[in-house]
């Protein structure tokens, strides 16, 4: 049987992730609505569809993760990921936004948003050790 406790730990901090950057989100939001200005939807919208959205969905996959480990499995039935690689996606997404965000908003002419770029792909290295890890455990034949 596979120990759930880092899978718990990595969904709640993921949830946190999420309640946080919901919380800037829309708090950006609601001042680009005050003042008027729109210049930082970019920001916005991936806080909220990144940030917040898909966090919690890698919360809530890491959760469901930690119920399978938490069943009473013969050994070699239980997720098969190691914790090694969960804590990794972690922070390899959480490094990855924030400097997606950041490449947002630098000059163009400098080409310094292009930092922004390398950090989207960060972002995306982790969607993917994400779908490694939930492959890992939804093998066909379990519930």
């Amino acid at each position: 049987m596979t120990d759930a406790g880092p899978y718990r730990r990595i969904a709640r901090r993921y949830f946190r992730a999420a309640l946080i950057y919901l919380s800037l989100g829309a708090v950006l939001g609601a001042l680009m609505l005050w003042f008027g200005n729109d210049n930082l939807q970019f920001l916005h919208g991936h806080m909220l569809l990144i940030g917040a959205a898909l966090f919690a969905g890698y919360g809530a996959g890491y959760s469901w993760i930690a119920g399978r480990a938490e069943k009473s499995e013969p050994p070699g039935a239980g997720p098969a990921a190691s914790s090694s690689l969960p804590a990794a996606q972690f922070w390899l997404a959480n490094i990855g936004l924030p400097g997606m965000l950041l490449g947002s908003v630098l000059p163009v002419g400098l080409g310094l948003d292009r930092i922004g770029v390398l950090f989207g792909f960060m972002e995306a290295a982790a969607a993917v050790m994400f779908a490694v890890v939930i492959n890992k455990t939804a093998k066909p034949g379990r519930s």
